[in-house]
């Protein structure tokens, strides 16, 4: 069976991935790693270049950590990550810390450029009446003398130590009355109560702005043509068409 790459969302105003697939194939390909019908089935084609795959690392952000369902802030966990141990060979998907080039070393790079653009920010406090307010005094980008140290420390701490798939079991975040620490509101001076369930990720009205306006519209367009073949087995037989550059 052939699919679509992409389709245009008109109430989303974006590219969704992959939306006419099969549910039945879906749960036999890479497309089962998410929700979001992982888009990095595609880094596995020779139609694409390193900065296609930067550019897809982007969109994926931008469009995972955006406002739906009624929110504007998203848990930092693994689901902002997509998935690469694929690509990258890795015997766990989360080694982010490893020490040789990989592509979930390039995602947490661009992860850190939008940041530093402004696009996206970081919090460890929410307004729970508000569920839309993600501009608080707290937030990440306010935090060091500029938003590039606040980067550096927040990355060191938080991704590559693993702190957004953290167990509440672990004995090391239970106080001694055996409740985890790692539920509770946290200061970017305590990384280590940081966890999925404290620290979390939004795209700003400037990141907003620039995905609506520049980065959906070309994403779109690049890859409006392209098809994919998959087998009943869900094996990827060939990539269909060409990439709009």
């Amino acid at each position: 069976m052939k699919y679509k790459y992409i389709k245009w969302n008109k109430e989303e105003k974006c590219a969704i991935f992959f939306p006419d697939i099969d549910y039945s194939l879906w749960k036999k390909t890479q497309l089962k790693e998410n929700v979001y019908n992982n888009p990095s089935l595609i880094i596995s084609s020779c139609l694409i270049t390193k900065m296609d795959i930067l550019e897809l690392f982007e969109y994926y952000i931008l469009f995972i950590c955006g406002k739906s369902m009624g929110t504007s802030r998203w848990e930092c966990n693994n689901l902002i990550l997509l998935d690469t141990c694929n690509i990258d060979n890795l015997s766990n998907p989360f080694s982010l810390n490893a020490p040789k080039p990989t592509y979930i070393s390039e995602y947490i790079n661009i992860l850190g450029q939008l940041f530093l653009a402004g696009y996206i920010d970081f919090g460890s406090y929410c307004d729970e009446e508000d569920r839309n307010k993600i501009d608080y005094p707290s937030n990440l980008s306010y935090y060091k003398e500029d938003k590039y140290q606040a980067w550096i420390y927040f990355r060191d701490n938080f991704f590559y130590q693993d702190k957004f798939i953290r167990d509440l079991d672990d004995p090391e975040t239970l106080d001694e009355d055996g409740y985890s620490l790692i539920l509770g509101d946290v200061s970017w001076d305590t990384p280590q109560y940081w966890s999925q369930y404290n620290i979390w990720v939004a795209t700003t009205p400037k990141g907003t702005k620039y995905f609506n306006e520049i980065l959906a519209p070309k994403f779109y367009n690049k890859y409006k043509d392209l098809e994919v073949e998959i087998d009943s087995k869900g094996n990827v037989l060939r990539w269909i068409g060409e990439i709009n550059r």
